[in-house]
C-alpha cells in the first residue's frame, strides 16, 4: 500500500504543479481495512482551481501512468474545490471522477453524504484536512443509505438473481452481503463502517441464521478457504440475505 500511495502522490506532484492542494484518503486504507487484489484506492482530491482543459490532460496522464503497474489498487474518488469541499454533497454538481481506475471529467461518483461522513478519520497524503469544517448531517446519511437500498442494491439483487455466473464464485457473494451490511450499519449508528467491521456487526445484529453466510463472506476478505460444499447454496443464502437486508434499511 506504500507503494501505491508513494506512487500516486509522486505522479500528481511531477503532472500537475500546483492544482492538488489535498488529497485524503478514506475507505479501506483508512480503516484498516485494506486488501490487496481486492480494495480500491478511495480517496477525495482537493483542487486550487475548476479544471481547464490542460488540467483535465494532466489528469488523464497521471491516471495512464498509474495504471502501467497492474498490481497497484485502482483509483477511486472524486475531484473537487475547497469550497465544494465545504458545501457538501447535496450543494454540489457532478465533477472530475476516478472510477474503476479511468479518470472521468464529469460523473457523480462518491459525492454522497458517506463520503463526507468518511473524511473525518481519513488518511491526509497532500495537505490539512479541516475536520471541525466538514459538512455533516446524521439525518441526511441515514436518508440516503435508505435510497441507495432501495434503488442501487434492488437493481444489484435484481441482476444477481438471473443468471449470473459471477455469483457461483465468492467474490460477487462477498460484495453483496458485506455492501449491504455496511448500509445496514450506518443506518443503524449513524456511522461509517468497513467492510469487515460491518460483516462482525451483522453476524449479532442479525438472525443467527445468517451466520454461515456472514463468516463465509468475512472468510474470503480473509483469505480463507471456503465452509460452503456447494456454490449454489452460498448464492441462494448471499441472495437471501441481501434482500433480506434490503428491506431492514429501506425500513
Amino acid at each position: 500500500m506504500d507503494l501505491a500511495t508513494g506512487h500516486r502522490v509522486s505522479l500528481l506532484q511531477r503532472n500537475t504543479g500546483d492544482l492538488i492542494t489535498g488529497l485524503h484518503l478514506i475507505g479501506s486504507v483508512a480503516d484498516g481495512d485494506f486488501r490487496p487484489a481486492m480494495s480500491d484506492l478511495d480517496f477525495v482530491a482537493v483542487l486550487s482551481r475548476p479544471l481547464d482543459d490542460e488540467d483535465a490532460e494532466a489528469l488523464v496522464l497521471v491516471h495512464r501512468s498509474y495504471r502501467t503497474d497492474p498490481t497497484l489498487p485502482r483509483l477511486d474518488g472524486i475531484w473537487l474545490t475547497e469550497a465544494e469541499l465545504r458545501a457538501g454533497p447535496d450543494a454540489i454538481a457532478d465533477g472530475p471522477t476516478s472510477q474503476q481506475g479511468d479518470f472521468v471529467i464529469e460523473a457523480r461518483g462518491n459525492r454522497n453524504p458517506v463520503t463526507w461522513h468518511a473524511l473525518p478519520d481519513a488518511v491526509s497524503l497532500i495537505g490539512a484536512l479541516d475536520r471541525a469544517a466538514l459538512w455533516q448531517d446524521a439525518e441526511r446519511l441515514t436518508g440516503w443509505v435508505g435510497d441507495n437500498a432501495a434503488t442501487y442494491w434492488r437493481n444489484w439483487l435484481s441482476r444477481s438473481s438471473g443468471i449470473s455466473p459471477g455469483m457461483l464464485g465468492r467474490a460477487a457473494p462477498m460484495w453483496g452481503v458485506l455492501g449491504i451490511s455496511r448500509l445496514a450499519y450506518t443506518k443503524a449508528t449513524c456511522a461509517i463502517a468497513s467492510k469487515s467491521a460491518a460483516g462482525q456487526w451483522a453476524l449479532t445484529a442479525f438472525n443467527p441464521r445468517w451466520r454461515p453466510i456472514l463468516e463465509e463472506a468475512l472468510a474470503y476478505r480473509r483469505g480463507e478457504p471456503s465452509k460452503y460444499g456447494n456454490p449454489l447454496a452460498r448464492r441462494r443464502d448471499a441472495l437471501a440475505f441481501v434482500e433480506m437486508a434490503i428491506a431492514e434499511v429501506v425500513g
